[in-house]
This record gives C-alpha cells, sequence and structure tokens, in this order.
C-alpha cells in the first residue's frame, strides 16, 4: 500500500481511478493547475490528452538508456513554442502549449 511519506501529512494526498475521473475531482474541488510528473505518469496523461502545457528542461549530460518521456501515443498531439531560455548557463528549458 502506498501511503504519504512522514512530514507531507496534510500538504499532498493521494489519488486512484480513471484519469479523466481523478481530473474532474480535483478541478471540483478547486484544483485547475496541476504539475504532472514521472515518465510514464506523464505518457499517461498525454495518450489521454490532459496536458495543455508542458515545461522540459534538459541538461547536458548524455546518460543512455531509460524509460522514453514520451512513448506510443494513440494519435499525435501538436504543441507550439512559447518560451525558451537558458537557466544557469547551461540547462535549456522550453515551455510548450498544446495547439489544439
Amino acid at each position: 500500500m502506498t501511503t504519504v511519506p512522514n512530514g507531507y501529512n496534510g500538504k499532498v494526498f493521494l489519488v486512484k481511478g480513471e484519469l479523466q475521473d481523478i481530473i474532474t475531482e480535483l478541478n471540483a474541488k478547486g484544483f485547475n493547475e496541476l504539475y504532472i510528473d514521472g515518465g510514464v505518469t506523464v505518457q499517461s496523461f498525454l495518450n489521454e490528452d490532459l496536458i495543455d502545457q508542458m515545461i522540459i528542461t534538459r541538461f547536458p549530460i548524455l546518460l543512455g538508456g531509460g524509460t522514453p518521456l514520451f512513448g506510443e501515443l494513440k494519435q499525435p498531439l501538436n504543441f507550439k513554442v512559447i518560451k525558451n531560455e537558458v537557466l544557469l548557463e547551461n540547462l535549456v528549458q522550453t515551455t510548450y502549449l498544446r495547439d489544439k
């Protein structure tokens, strides 16, 4: 069973269910801007077309291996670049907005 780590009780909560149902429930509680992170989690939200904006930060280190960032999608999703900046002289951060 997954639990909230010590020190985070009252600051975070766990959800479980179908993505669209979770989003509807969170929106009803006033949570309209959500931070989605983690390879498989991001892929699941993209596959249901539930991401309106992405911020991707690239580090100049090649590690190799790992989980693909986007994975297989049911359909192509179009995004447009709305911001691109260099941070700390090495990191490149790009903000994309869903183009529906």
